[in-house]
């Protein structure tokens, strides 16, 4: 016969203390319509922002022709992150053109 062990919960449950929020990182600025950011050699510049994703514009500064494109907001911040970004200045956003 096998013998069954029971998980008991202590009876006296202390409180539970939360710990102080973890303050951000620093020169981590969340994203704002009309950045530009500088990645290596190219330039992202931000358009709109919506719950979850993000348009934008990654092009090398002096380029003719620049595309649009679109992707998540994490994952355009993830990139941002990982690269190193320089933010460059924040454009009104009523002047942003897409």
């Amino acid at each position: 016969m096998r013998k069954i062990k029971l998980n008991k919960k202590p009876v006296a449950a202390k409180a539970k203390v939360k710990a102080p929020a973890k303050p951000k990182a620093a020169g981590l600025v969340p994203l704002a319509t009309g950045q530009i950011w500088r990645v290596g050699e190219q330039n992202l510049q931000v358009g709109l922002i919506g719950k979850l994703l993000v348009h934008y514009k990654l092009a090398a500064p002096n380029a003719v022709r620049i595309s649009n494109s679109v992707g998540g907001r994490t994952a355009v911040e993830k990139y941002l992150k990982t690269n190193k970004a320089v933010l460059l200045k924040t454009v009104r956003a009523d002047t942003v053109k897409f």
